[in-house]
């Protein structure tokens, strides 16, 4: 009898094994590769396909559940639940292999095939697991909320020359970050896409939303802006999939786009719909991916001096700017001197987000600004890493777009609203996501992409108007990979 109740006591330990890591949900989040069970249904309902929710990047399971009612509407509804801890800052392989494991073992716990639920980075993650970790015998459907499945452009500013001192200092750069730079986005597409085998499987939903003035999300939506709707941290084309039902863009932000109130309701129709019946609600075809020059900023960013000061130009004409001065310090206190003396003291101060945490954002709006030279001095008293950020609304925007795709490689450029346009690019290659190297800087030609490896291309186009007599500047970043076999991937801004 003794031998007997051992045997069984081994079987249990045996059986229970697989999921030593599963936890409930309410314990301390983080560790990559534990999951956690939801709340049990009071109505448990096995047609219901359990639910697996993957968080995004700088994220963990508690983004479900903290200030978020996701976990309680998966409750409330009837179905089984589960959430898991993947690596916050490795990118779509590394925290695809892991989460294949443990769709696995979730899949063995429920004893059903599941519906993963992915947010922001999460939804690319998860195509990583079925794709090359064959985890698509374990799920049914996979639902992404504001995923960057082309990348982002504002992972591009952080690697950017201009852009990566500030990136770099709070501790933003990561294999993560990395990894959703448009360059090497376009990179795993071109690769993953060839590769998928049930393509039908995918269900995207995005945000046109990014706030207001001053709101934490101001900074990416207006950097974004010129690349279409967004919603504050990835672009409404770049969360969709040629093959996927692409549902619906609403008016979240990427933070409300995962929130179980607003989405809960919004997704449940296509928890129980067919794969091969799901059919988009959205009648509009699949915009495009924008390879087009934002022409509407300035960028200049560095490690700086003590009070460091920099200056741009604004052209007759412009209707508006936003300027955005980042850095490490809430009492920065920058001031703006515009070109006939006037100096303004009284910008507005925020907490800044995706990709730059921890910084701060001193930001004001300007309409009808004086054309000429102005300048932001910092004021911070101490070496400070900053980025400054100008958005133009100017008619000259669509001028630049259209002088630059027509210029080639001349460095100059005439047209009805310019009397000359010059540019200089300057390429930076990486070796990973810490490292960089200079390569050169060109007044009129590209620089030659020919080692395999990712690089950060900025181009900065300064010019005349027509009058001759108003200056004016513009910034272009875009990342492009060079694979094994000389291919670039990504959009050449130049």
């Amino acid at each position: 009898m003794k031998k007997l109740i051992c045997i069984v006591a081994v079987m249990l330990l045996l059986s229970s094994a697989s999921y030593a890591h599963a936890g409930t949900i309410g314990d301390a989040p983080g560790t990559p590769g534990k999951w956690f069970k939801g709340e049990e249904p009071v109505q448990k309902d096995l047609s219901k396909p359990p639910l697996v929710f993957v968080h995004g990047i700088n994220s963990s399971s508690s983004t479900w559940s903290d200030r978020n009612d996701m976990a309680k509407q998966a409750v409330l509804n009837g179905y089984e639940s589960a959430f898991i801890d993947l690596y916050p800052d490795q990118d779509m392989k590394k925290n695809g292999k892991l989460l294949a494991e443990k769709l696995k073992e979730i899949y063995e716990f429920f004893g059903r095939k599941l519906i993963v639920i992915g947010h922001s980075k999460g939804g690319v993650d998860t195509q990583a697991a079925l794709v090359y970790y064959n985890a698509h015998p374990y799920v049914e459907k996979v639902i992404t909320l504001g995923s960057p499945h082309y990348g982002t452009p504002l992972a591009d500013l952080a690697y950017s020359k201009g852009g990566s001192w500030l990136a770099q200092i709070l501790g933003q750069k990561s294999d993560a970050l990395y990894s959703l730079q448009t360059g090497m986005m376009a990179a795993f597409r071109s690769e993953t896409d060839q590769l998928e085998t049930f393509p039908h499987k995918y269900v995207t939903y995005s945000g046109s939303d990014w706030g207001t003035f001053g709101g934490v999300l101001y900074l990416g939506g207006m950097y974004l802006k010129s690349f279409g709707a967004n919603d504050g941290a990835v672009t409404v084309s770049s969360t969709k999939l040629a093959y996927a039902n692409n549902i619906l863009t609403g008016k979240w932000d990427h933070f409300s786009i995962k929130n179980g109130t607003s989405m809960f309701p919004v997704f449940q129709a296509q928890l129980r719909a067919s794969t091969a019946s799901a059919e988009s609600e959205d009648e509009q075809e699949q915009e495009p991916v924008s390879s087009e020059l934002n022409t509407n900023v300035y960028v200049k960013g560095g490690e700086s001096e003590k009070d460091k000061t920099e200056a741009f130009y604004v052209e007759e004409g412009t209707n508006g700017l936003s300027i955005q001065w980042l850095n490490e310090r809430q009492e920065a206190n920058p001031e703006i001197v515009a070109p006939n003396g006037d100096v303004l003291t009284n910008l507005t101060t925020s907490e800044s987000s995706f990709p730059y945490e921890g910084a701060y954002s001193h930001h004001v709006q300007i309409n009808k600004p004086v054309p000429g030279k102005w300048t932001i001095r910092s004021n911070s008293g101490k070496k400070d890493p900053y980025l400054l950020l100008v958005s133009f609304d100017s008619p000259l925007n669509e001028e630049i777009k259209i002088a630059a795709a027509k210029s080639g490689d001349a460095s100059t450029h005439s047209s009805k609203l310019i009397k000359r346009l010059s540019k200089t690019v300057e390429t930076t290659y990486f070796k990973d996501a810490e490292k960089d190297h200079p390569l050169k800087t060109s007044s009129s030609s590209a620089v030659q992409l020919k080692k395999e490896g990712a690089y950060s291309v900025t181009v900065h186009y300064t010019g005349l108007t027509a009058s001759g007599t108003s200056a004016f500047n513009r910034t272009v970043i875009r990342t492009l990979y060079v694979d094994q076999h000389g291919t670039i991937h990504g959009d050449i801004p130049y």
